[in-house]
């Protein structure tokens, strides 16, 4: 019966404005992850390029379908530098993340990670449940400039849809001017001989 109560003292402070929500733009703080085969990923490595991070449990079929959709826009946008990245965060992910990675065709890193360490990420109570997928948008500056949790209007009525309401926002994040995702050449400098 705690349990019950807790929750909704929690959604009743949310609803009434007591708990905050994400700050929406804020810098990115550094994320890491760990692929199936063990690889470590930081999303530092990505810094110059329109970021789209999500969140997946390898059991959700919204999750499986936003793969989906992420990896065919990947195949169109990645030349132009746009970089998803995902993260299971169910218990056993380690598990099943490279079963999920197989089955959706991803091709772009999805790995997998603790879940307090994405609640954290996404600034969301861990009192509170989290509908999935969740995903944030990074710009090439390094600052999430968008969060979305599922349930939220881009997931749109259907699979059309949604893909149409990711690709417009890709298509924004790309327009925008930022860091470019190669460095800078490194600039020459005047040397002088020294008198013999």
């Amino acid at each position: 019966m705690r349990g019950i109560a807790a929750n909704l003292l929690v959604l009743t402070m949310w609803s009434a404005g007591m708990m905050p929500g994400a700050t929406v733009p804020r810098p990115s703080p550094e994320f890491g992850f760990e692929l199936p085969g063990g690889k470590q990923v930081l999303l530092s490595q990505y810094r110059g390029k329109v970021v789209m991070m999500g969140f997946y449990l390898t059991t959700c079929p919204h999750c499986k379908d936003t793969v989906r959709i992420v990896e065919k826009l990947y195949k169109e946008y990645g030349a132009q530098g746009f970089q998803p990245l995902g993260v299971c965060i169910n218990d056993m992910a380690k598990m099943l993340t490279a079963d999920f990675n197989k089955e959706q065709g991803a091709t772009f890193p999805i790995g997998y990670g603790p879940r307090d360490s994405a609640y954290g990420y996404l600034q969301h109570p861990t009192m509170m449940q989290l509908y999935m997928p969740a995903f944030v948008m990074i710009d090439r500056k390094g600052q999430i400039v968008s969060q979305y949790m599922g349930g939220d209007l881009i997931f749109g009525k259907d699979l059309a849809e949604r893909e149409k309401n990711f690709r417009k926002l890709i298509e924004d994040m790309l327009k925008k001017p930022g860091v470019s995702a190669a460095p800078a050449p490194a600039k020459k400098t005047a040397t002088t001989k020294k008198a013999s």
